[in-house]
């Protein structure tokens, strides 16, 4: 059955068989991925599921259910579901079905150039991203090479006559390889992430991962004690993806932050805007609404080191007695709405990395880190984790460093950020959102090596 059919005839149904009122979630997504190894294809996969997630309160309860067809059998399966699961559910707060934002943003996150490659030419693209690496060096191997495309289409109907859709797609390329001299071994990897492939270049991906393997070879530790240092764009990233979590209004409520109470309060350096954009030309995660049917905007959460808003979904706004920010995202067509980020990121400054180094003098650029998820406490803001990178001298890099562990607090991170770099980069969506920050010079850092 087509898609706005079945949408129709089940809330028609639902609405007839007692329900107060609806919702059906629709999404649609295709997916391709080619690995290569060796010139060669290694695995090769597509795939075209659909999920559909049906809502309704019935008895002054919500009910669920779920199905990935759109068969007329499945519209009596998903009443039949949704009815049952409401009459078990004990709702401690009550949900509502949103009849719609009062206009919502034009956005084009869908790109025909991308949706008419063929795979032949998205294979030729990877086996281009292992050339580049393998042609500049001599020590080098891949580990693995991948590029991927996804094709989504999310709609939203509700019998309150809110009727919304939107598709988009993008590419995510990802190479690692692994270097290796004197039996000193490395590995290093670099990824691309739009839905913009003019601009992308593969065999340049490839050559930067190769280099930064290489580069790594020869390195050991450092002396413990606090260090000046500068993060890399994507490990700023990272970092940022661990702690996003203390501007959600519903984690304020909770305690889980230590954000409440803090609005319009100085947290940050004044060097430190942070947007949540939704609206941000190519960015993965970029949509006109979010799962709740609120209309997406670009939000402004710390404006030059200042605490503006928090975010929020529909639940955690009225609970703040305020508006939805359209942050209400699923993680799937099964799962329930939570809070989370769209396009996540700190504002670029104007100075370029090589620029930042030369400013710094004597410290540490940190390329890597590892261990978020244990060496990380999004409460506290308290981080501890395995890093490696380069030391700096007189603004020049001396030689690697690895076997170093660094340490802080996220939120006297914020604080003690010098500079900001230009070269702002979104890395690959977490389960909370899509991350991007450039460069970052910190003031200080404990570092525990020697």
């Amino acid at each position: 059955m087509e898609r706005q059919q079945f949408q129709k005839q089940l809330m028609e149904n639902a609405l007839a068989e007692g329900f107060e009122d609806c919702e059906v979630y629709f999404e649609q997504t295709e997916n391709f991925e080619v690995l290569v190894l060796e010139g060669e294809i290694s695995q090769y996969e597509t795939s075209d599921t659909i999920g559909i997630c049906f809502r309704g309160i019935y008895q002054g309860n919500m009910g669920y259910a779920y199905a990935t067809t759109m068969e007329q059998e499945t519209i009596a399966y998903l009443i039949a579901q949704a009815k049952e699961n409401a009459e078990v559910m004990q709702e401690t707060e009550s949900e509502v079905i949103f009849a719609g934002s009062s206009c919502y943003p034009q956005i084009n996150s869908y790109k025909e150039e991308l949706k008419a490659l063929s795979p032949a030419q998205k294979v030729e693209a990877a086996k281009k991203m292992e050339q580049g690496a393998l042609q500049q060096y001599e020590q080098v191997s891949i580990d693995y090479c991948t590029l991927q495309t996804t094709d989504k289409t999310i709609a939203l109907c509700n019998s309150k006559g809110l009727n919304l859709c939107h598709r988009k797609n993008g590419i995510f390329a990802n190479i690692s390889t692994i270097a290796q001299q004197n039996g000193d071994v490395k590995t290093a990897s670099e990824d691309w992430l739009s839905n913009n492939w003019a601009t992308f270049q593969p065999q340049e991906i490839g050559r930067k991962a190769g280099e930064k393997a290489v580069s790594h070879l020869g390195a050991y530790s450092v002396k413990s004690g606090e260090y000046r240092v500068l993060l890399e764009n994507h490990v700023a990233a990272e970092l940022l993806s661990v702690f996003a979590v203390v501007f959600y209004g519903e984690n304020v409520q909770k305690g889980f932050s230590l954000l409440g109470g803090k609005l319009k309060e100085k947290i940050a350096s004044s060097k430190v805007t942070l947007k949540d954009d939704g609206l941000l030309e190519n960015a993965p995660a970029s949509m006109p609404f979010d799962h709740e049917g609120v209309a997406v905007k670009n939000k402004t959460l710390i404006e030059n080191g200042r605490l503006e808003s928090f975010l929020y979904n529909l639940k955690s706004a009225a609970k703040d007695g305020t508006s939805s920010t359209g942050n209400g995202f699923k993680d799937g067509y099964k799962s329930t709405v939570k809070t989370k980020c769209t396009n996540l990121y700190i504002q670029a400054g104007g100075k370029t990395p090589r620029t930042l180094m030369a400013q710094l003098g004597e410290g540490l650029l940190i390329t890597d880190i590892s261990g978020l998820h244990a060496g990380a406490n999004a409460v506290s803001g308290d981080f501890s984790l395995s890093a490696e990178g380069f030391l700096l001298e007189r603004g020049q890099i001396v030689r690697p460093v690895e076997q170093i562990t660094i340490g802080g607090n996220f939120y006297t991170l914020l604080k003690s950020i010098e500079e900001v770099g230009n070269d702002l980069k979104f890395i690959m969506p977490r389960a909370n959102g899509t991350m991007g920050s450039p460069m970052l010079m910190v003031k200080r850092i404990s570092v525990a090596g020697i």
